[in-house]
């Protein structure tokens, strides 16, 4: 209730600020210094880019935003106290009746407000990166090799999925012990990136085929060309891939996939009997 109440008090906040300045007859809402004195009681009381300084009775909540709060031995607060960008100073006697959250902008504070947004900011745009490419990669390959693709398309059908997917994992890890191999030497290196480059193609690749046959379960997709088929897919699975730890994991498995189907297409071509030349 009381983590309500602080969001609460915040959004009316803001609403407060995105309409004209006034002040209510039972409370206080000032854009500069302010004193409540010792013999008047408020409800509740908002100061914005001012110091506040509190004698009297506030039967509310006090918000102080880019200011100090200094409460007087005769104040007397029965809601909790919010004070952004500035210190909370209270003499001995006063009686608070709920909690008091301050929260210091000063350089280390603001440093790591920094240092969050940015690391917030810098997922965001990964992930937004991640979601285009997984749409428009599948589609392009669908678009400009619809025939070559039907005809891969066509050698994997949905009720495979399980043993491509367990051909995945038996590849992914065996391509993750080559990997590790590698970066021990730097010798290694070069053929590392060419391994994941071709990692990244086979990903591509696969995230077609799999496009395809989710977008070929989608109604309005009937009687399609193969890219729109595999755009709709793959807006599908970019959808899915959005949501939180839900997403990354079905990420995973989609690469695993991927790699299974490529390895098997390698295999199946290996197996092919070649005929004897006369």
């Amino acid at each position: 209730m009381k983590k309500l109440a602080f969001v609460g008090s915040f959004i009316l906040l803001l609403f407060l600020l995105a309409t004209p300045a006034h002040t209510s007859a039972a409370s206080v809402f000032e854009h500069q210094n302010t004193v409540i004195p010792a013999d008047q009681t408020v409800d509740d009381v908002y100061v914005v880019g001012g110091d506040t300084e509190i004698e009297g009775h506030v039967a509310g909540i006090v918000v102080v935003i880019n200011g100090n709060l200094h409460l007087a031995n005769t104040a007397r607060i029965d809601g909790m106290i919010v004070v952004v960008g500035g210190t909370v100073d209270q003499e001995p006697g006063v009686i608070i009746g709920d909690d008091v959250y301050n929260l210091s902008l000063d350089g280390p504070t603001q440093t790591s407000l920094l240092i969050g947004g940015g690391l917030t900011v810098g997922l965001w745009i990964i992930q937004l990166g991640i979601v285009i490419l997984l749409i428009l990669i599948p589609t392009l390959i669908g678009l400009l090799g619809s025939k070559k693709m039907t005809i891969f398309i066509n050698r994997f059908s949905a009720a495979s999925w399980g043993r491509l997917l367990y051909i995945g994992i038996l590849s992914g890890l065996a391509l993750a012990a080559i990997s590790a191999l590698l970066v021990i030497t730097i010798i290694g290196i070069p053929i590392l990136i060419v391994v994941l480059l071709g990692f990244l193609v086979s990903v591509c690749i696969g995230l077609t085929v799999i496009s395809y046959r989710v977008g070929e379960l989608i109604r309005p997709s009937e009687g399609k060309p193969v890219w729109f088929k595999v755009m709709m897919g793959s807006i599908l699975i970019a959808a899915v891939i959005s949501i939180p730890i839900i997403g990354w994991i079905v990420l995973l498995l989609i690469a695993l996939l991927s790699l299974g189907v490529c390895v098997d297409w390698l295999a199946a071509k290996r197996k092919k009997v070649k005929v004897p030349q006369a």
